[in-house]
């Protein structure tokens, strides 16, 4: 990568300055536009994007159920399925099709080639290199535009080594399948190498390979840094497990993943990107501008998040100045509260005569053993596990606090 490209990602700018057509006047009266939105998979990032995209149409003036018909669409991770949304979305004539990650903008592209339906992409690292774009600073000329960027390699690796000095080998998982994470992984592994670090890589194809692939993983690295990676943050969960289990600082390159376990992290807003994303490329689209004439736009804005519990369980020490300066920072009461449940195990004895009140929990997995059971989101435990865990708490007389019970379920 030249390093006009790579100091035009970090300042967050095109290099010509992106052509941000102005808008003129507001939605047609009488008239109901049409968005076809895909994604590849369901997290938190993402939804994070969409949330802004949709915040910003609603500010200027395209509101759902009024005068917006917004038609999203998951691909639940098959590639297929992805061209299967596209292919629907021209079908219904959408004034729009906004594809979000590298397979749903790919296929979009792909299926629109020569016809008049604009496709304003998102979510994606590195656009030349996928593919989907000849050059970043100029517009296409086709009926593409879209917003992109590569997170801020450098600055995430000064703030692992800040907070772990004595890390030697960062250890990552990434989709071979995901360009952006391909592309994320060569960047993050040559960083790691001039800095003298160690780098290991373990590739996954499904979620279902996280759990596995972490406990190899953690047997051989200190220090984990995670990318953005559609498959990884749908099973990050489970990688946040075998992390806080064996005590290996997990970082990563998404700062969704932060309030879900990680311990800090600096890259993009996801909310802001899904904003300027609406801003910049699909509003003046759908008001008449031709998206060949706007050239795309990089990432702006870029937050430092970080998550004190997971620190603390890592034996991390966060310093004030990063503190007063991060942009969220959660701890175990925020993390209790807003996680209402679904992250956490759960054990009951039998003798309390019903686990009906638990059963009504979607997506939980029972292992009994005796006179107890315990659940997890994840996957069945062990029976060693199990084991223990109804040994360990058939010994109390009730049940352990919320507090100490999360406790319980990080270290299964």
């Amino acid at each position: 990568m030249n390093i006009r490209l790579w100091l035009t990602l970090l300042a967050g700018i095109s290099i010509s300055g992106p052509a941000m057509a102005q808008q003129v006047g507001g939605p047609q009266p009488g008239r109901t536009y049409k968005i076809g939105y895909s994604q590849i998979v369901d997290h938190p990032a993402l939804n994070a994007t969409r949330a802004g995209f949709l915040e910003a149409l609603k500010e200027a003036g395209f509101i759902e159920g009024k005068n917006l018909k917004f038609d999203y669409l998951n691909a639940q991770g098959d590639v297929a399925n992805a061209r299967n949304i596209a292919e629907k979305f021209i079908a219904d004539q959408v004034d729009l099709i906004a594809p979000c990650t590298t397979p749903n903008v790919q296929a979009a592209i792909r299926l629109t080639k020569g016809a008049t339906i604009p496709v304003a992409f998102g979510c994606v690292t590195n656009p030349v290199e996928s593919g989907i774009l000849a050059a970043l600073d100029k517009p296409t000329g086709t009926n593409v535009s879209g917003i992109y960027g590569i997170p801020p390699v450098a600055k995430m690796f000064d703030l692992l080594l800040r907070l772990h000095p004595k890390a030697k080998i960062v250890g990552t998982i990434y989709n071979p399948s995901e360009a952006n994470s391909v592309a994320m992984n060569a960047l993050a592994k040559a960083e790691a190498v001039r800095r003298g670090l160690t780098w290991a890589e373990v590739q996954v194809t499904s979620s279902a390979e996280l759990l596995n692939s972490t406990e190899a993983l953690v047997t051989k690295a200190d220090t984990l840094l995670m990318p953005q990676d559609n498959t990884v943050a749908s099973g990050f969960d489970a990688v946040v497990r075998i992390a806080r289990y064996n005590k290996v600082p997990l970082f990563s390159f998404d700062t969704a993943a932060v309030q879900r376990g990680a311990i800090a992290s600096f890259a993009q807003n996801q909310h802001q990107a899904g904003v300027d994303w609406a801003r910049e490329i699909a509003i003046p689209i759908l008001l008449g501008t031709p998206a060949g004439s706007i050239t795309p736009v990089a990432y702006k804005a870029y937050d430092l998040a970080l998550n004190k519990t997971a620190a603390k369980e890592s034996d991390v020490t966060l310093p004030a100045d990063l503190i007063a300066s991060a942009i969220k920072v959660f701890d175990l009461a925020v993390g209790l509260k807003e996680r209402v449940g679904r992250k956490r195990f759960f054990f009951e004895k039998k003798k309390q005569k019903t686990f009906a009140h638990l059963d009504s929990r979607k997506n939980f997995q029972w292992e009994a053993h005796g006179n107890c059971r315990l659940a997890s989101p994840l996957q069945p435990l062990s029976t060693k596990l199990t084991k223990f865990f109804c040994f360990f708490f058939s010994k109390k007389e009730d049940l352990p606090s919320l507090t100490s019970f999360q406790r319980a379920g990080d270290s299964g």
